[in-house]
């Protein structure tokens, strides 16, 4: 009987229990599994052993949600928009209760007749009735892309923001602007 029958012809039992025999440790059966197993001898327990492949580590985040790395460019963008917003309601006061912002990745239709290439931001008016007069959009990708261009990305951000606050206002951006840029 040669080698590769005699090893065909033990059961794992078998296996097993030489393994135990000679004292070495069970392997760990969640080591080869790609799904989550339930930690030995536990029920009802949650406690659950992740594939640890190749001897790498866990699978994870690399880096925890609480050092700036982890925010995205969208949530950096977000927070330069309403820093630049924020200021405005200071600056302004009680004009700017009455409008709504918001900020997309990109324009959901094709730019109307009058404005010239991608938009940047738009001012959607709302009837006059409501309690908000109207809502200002500003979109992520095109203002990034623009900003390239600029040595100080944030100030053509807050150009964009004073120009849309202007237009939605009914007046000139030099009027409103806190940084006298104009």
């Amino acid at each position: 009987m040669g080698v590769a029958e005699s090893l065909e012809s033990r059961t794992v039992e078998s296996l097993d229990q030489s393994a135990k025999e000679n004292g070495e440790p069970e392997p760990d059966v969640a080591e080869n599994d790609r799904r989550p197993q339930l930690a030995a001898g536990t029920r009802n327990k949650a406690k659950i052993k992740y594939r640890d492949r190749h001897g790498r580590g866990i699978r994870g985040p690399m880096i925890p949600p609480v050092v700036p790395a982890w925010r995205t460019r969208a949530d950096i963008f977000d927070d330069v928009i309403s820093y630049e917003i924020g200021t405005y309601r200071r600056h302004l006061g009680k004009k700017l209760d009455k409008f709504d912002f918001a900020v997309l990745d990109v324009p959901q239709n094709d730019p109307a007749p009058w404005e010239k290439g991608v938009p940047l931001g738009r001012f959607l008016p709302f009837e006059r009735p409501a309690k908000i007069h109207g809502r200002l959009v500003f979109y992520r990708l095109p203002i990034m892309h623009a900003a390239r261009r600029w040595d100080r990305p944030s100030l053509f951000i807050h150009r964009v923001v004073t120009n849309q606050i202007a237009a939605a206002l009914d007046t000139r951006p030099e009027k409103i602007d806190y940084l006298n840029e104009y």
